[in-house]
């Protein structure tokens, strides 16, 4: 898709930032023989922030842009992102993202494509601005200079989730603003399955305890503060899976073999995204009240976020 692009050959380079992969992937980038300049750096895997820093240094160009590795950039989408950024200082600029998605594609993948599609549809709306949870670093571009004084991403957050977030809230206080682009268009090739995205979601509840106990500020914006919505009857069952999950450890994988029945039995992908939904925010706050234990810094139950909210305490 790279070499696709409608830059001339000279106008871009890439650099690839393996992160800890052991397949034959460093075989693979050293024989390609693409017609820009391709460059590849590995290192053990430290998570994706540790990962986009490796890649970020060994650029030399003014113009960084962020890509993840199942995101494939239409042959506009760089000279897009480089027009998005003519006669405009401290910008950052999404690209979209549109989920690749047909009718035998598994439900969990047309349910992300719907969520997408949906954020997609809000970011460019005329005069939209970006608030804390629109951001994402999977196709975005900004100056080289601005990301490096920023400190790049924070390699503390090792696992899945909101270190994009942070990077946001940082280059924020520094000046920069944002804007979505709908022409810088990569195309997002979803594979994870229904218990990886369960694990994704345990890891994000995770990481928004870590971004809420470094910027306390963004605590009214973030999921963290919306424990007590939802209808009764969810948040009575949700308490009572954090609480078997206390008790048994196998609660988790449970609730996944439970989602992957429904997805065998029920034939309308759209009936099965209400369940995704209430999984998922299982797997949330199931994340997020382990990493509150493990801090135990504003106490072991869930209800504690109510007073972290107030106070703003780490």
């Amino acid at each position: 898709a790279l070499d696709a692009q409608n830059l001339p050959s000279d106008a871009f380079e890439v650099v690839i930032a393996i992160d800890g992969s052991n397949d034959d992937t460093r075989e693979v980038v050293a024989s390609y023989p693409a017609r820009y300049t391709l460059e590849q750096r590995w290192q053990p895997n430290r998570g994706r922030a540790a990962a986009c820093n490796l890649g970020l240094h060994a650029t030399h160009g003014t113009l960084t842009v962020i890509l993840d590795d199942d995101m494939e950039p239409l042959p506009g989408c760089l000279q897009a992102h480089l027009e998005a950024h003519a006669g405009r200082a401290r910008l950052g600029v999404v690209g979209a993202v549109p989920v690749v998605v047909s009718a035998s594609s598994p439900a969990v993948v047309q349910y992300i494509a719907q969520r997408f599609e949906r954020h997609a549809t809000q970011l460019a709306a005329p005069a939209y601005s970006f608030v804390v949870r629109d951001f994402y670093s999977g196709n975005f571009s900004i100056a080289r200079s601005e990301l490096l004084a920023a400190g790049g991403f924070d390699e503390t957050f090792t696992v899945y989730g909101n270190e994009d977030i942070d990077l946001w809230m940082r280059l924020t206080q520094r000046g920069v603003s944002f804007s979505f682009s709908a022409a810088a268009t990569a195309r997002q090739h979803y594979t994870k399955s229904t218990a990886a995205l369960a694990h994704d979601n345990r890891d994000k509840g995770r990481t928004a305890v870590m971004l809420a106990a470094k910027h306390p500020a963004l605590f009214p914006g973030l999921k963290l503060h919306s424990y007590r919505q939802g209808s009764r009857r969810w948040r009575f069952v949700r308490a009572a899976l954090l609480r078997f999950s206390s008790m048994w450890t196998g609660t988790p994988g449970a609730v996944v073999r439970g989602v992957q029945c429904v997805e065998r039995r029920e034939g309308d992908p759209q009936r099965l995204f209400g369940y995704y939904d209430l999984a998922m925010d299982y797997f949330f706050w199931l994340g997020a009240r382990a990493e509150l234990r493990a801090r135990g810094t504003i106490g072991s139950s869930l209800r504690a976020l109510d007073t972290y909210s107030k106070d703003g305490s780490s």
